[in-house]
């Protein structure tokens, strides 16, 4: 027999014996204190590979031009930008309001994005961050949501919204999270979910923490 599932865990959810590496250092950079409770020993928050975390990413791209990539958490939508090339962190110019995102440099502070957004951030708690992987240079916007555990349907006003496939699968993964920050010590990593999949930000209650 199984162990009985945890209270807000749906009929149908399946339990792993163990979260695969990606898994383990995502737990460890967004939720460390999850993390200890598991036994999982810290290391030194370093910037992903150029690789890792791509897979999920989304792609907006504009008559051949990519615009930038995006995805989105429990608590962050990220979106993914190529600067100028040679442009120090000095040089870039970012302002984020709780509905509004204007990014560039500073000699054009609007050159890369000047948009609404596709939701209500904290902008007191956004911020971002000039990384670079393989010597490619990426700017990294991090857009704390305002309500906890609400999907995004897209990340700026008008532009392509999840197609509805996308969208499932990014409410499964955002309530994922939220189960396993409600159940430390407990795998969600292969939990599934019978019929409509709830948002996140109003099951049982919404989020309380």
């Amino acid at each position: 027999m199984p162990p009985p599932l945890p209270a807000g865990v749906p009929q149908g959810a399946v339990l792993a014996s163990s979260l695969p590496a990606e898994e383990q250092d995502k737990l460890m950079r967004e939720h460390p204190g999850i993390a200890a409770h598991m036994g999982m020993s810290m290391v030194q928050r370093t910037a992903p590979s150029a690789e890792r975390g791509k897979e999920k990413r989304l792609r907006c791209v504009h008559a051949g031009r990519l615009l930038y990539e995006w995805d989105q958490s429990l608590d962050e939508v990220n979106m993914y930008l190529v600067p100028p090339p040679d442009t120090p962190a000095a040089g870039i110019a970012v302002s984020i309001s709780s509905t509004h995102l204007r990014a560039g440099v500073a000699a054009d502070p609007a050159a890369l994005l000047d948009h609404d957004l596709g939701g209500r951030c904290k902008h007191s708690e956004s911020f971002w961050t000039l990384e670079e992987h393989d010597g490619v240079k990426e700017l990294h916007l991090t857009l704390t949501k305002l309500t906890k555990g609400l999907p995004w349907d897209s990340a700026l006003v008008g532009h392509a919204a999840l197609d509805p496939l996308t969208a499932t699968e990014v409410r499964k993964d955002i309530m994922r999270e939220r189960f396993q920050a409600e159940n430390p010590g407990m795998d969600f990593s292969n939990a599934d979910f019978n019929g409509q999949v709830p948002d996140a930000s109003r099951f049982m209650g919404g989020v309380g923490y």
